[in-house]
């Protein structure tokens, strides 16, 4: 069984808590297990933007508009977003945060 059906099936217990300015989130693809990384940091005025290194947002398959996705993160509703980024073509296999 591949990573992306594992995670599909059994998704890791993500947990974010506190104040966070910088979150990055590790994404497996259904095609071959590749593996990708989001960075999203708060900018001047503490709205955070995603960042997916040089792929297309677009590449990832999900549903929602990008910035649907920053504006869940803003409000602290970190479930949601995860569950957004897990509707499209890879699955979130971890976080880092501070």
């Amino acid at each position: 069984m591949s990573l992306y059906d594992q995670l599909k099936r059994n998704p890791p217990k993500l947990q974010v808590a506190g104040e966070v300015r910088e979150i990055k989130i590790n994404l497996v693809s259904v095609m071959c297990d590749n593996k990708y990384r989001w960075t999203a940091r708060k900018n001047n005025e503490g709205d955070f933007k995603v960042f997916t290194d040089r792929f297309a947002y677009s590449n990832f398959g999900i549903p929602y508009y990008k910035d649907d996705i920053e504006w869940a993160m803003d409000n602290g509703d970190w479930n949601w977003v995860f569950d957004m980024i897990n509707e499209g073509t890879c699955q979130v296999e971890r976080i880092q945060y501070r």
